[in-house]
């Protein structure tokens, strides 16, 4: 009794192959689609990280305006609306 068939093999390297094309036309691709998939949003997250202890902070662009929220694990998130910054100021 085989374990395995010469079709199975046949079959599951070419499932893979198939696999693999496809990934390189997205790698490939990579900036193009990532602009259609962002395209028209009006509320972008540019920053995640966790504080520990259950809470993550955000950085997010909402309409050109950027928010800072921090979110705990349990309770109510807490919102601070960032001023804006002059290329000038970042450049210091």
């Amino acid at each position: 009794m085989d374990i395995l068939d010469t079709q199975q093999i046949f079959t599951v390297a070419l499932f893979l192959g198939v696999m693999g094309l496809a990934w390189l036309a997205v790698y490939v691709n990579r900036g193009k689609l990532a602009g259609k998939a962002t395209a028209g949003r009006r509320l972008i997250v540019r920053e995640a990280t966790g504080l520990g202890n259950g809470e993550r902070a955000l950085l997010i662009e909402a309409d050109g305006h950027s928010v800072l929220a921090v979110i705990p694990r349990k309770g109510p998130a807490q919102l601070l609306a960032l001023p804006r910054t002059t290329q000038a100021e970042d450049a210091e």
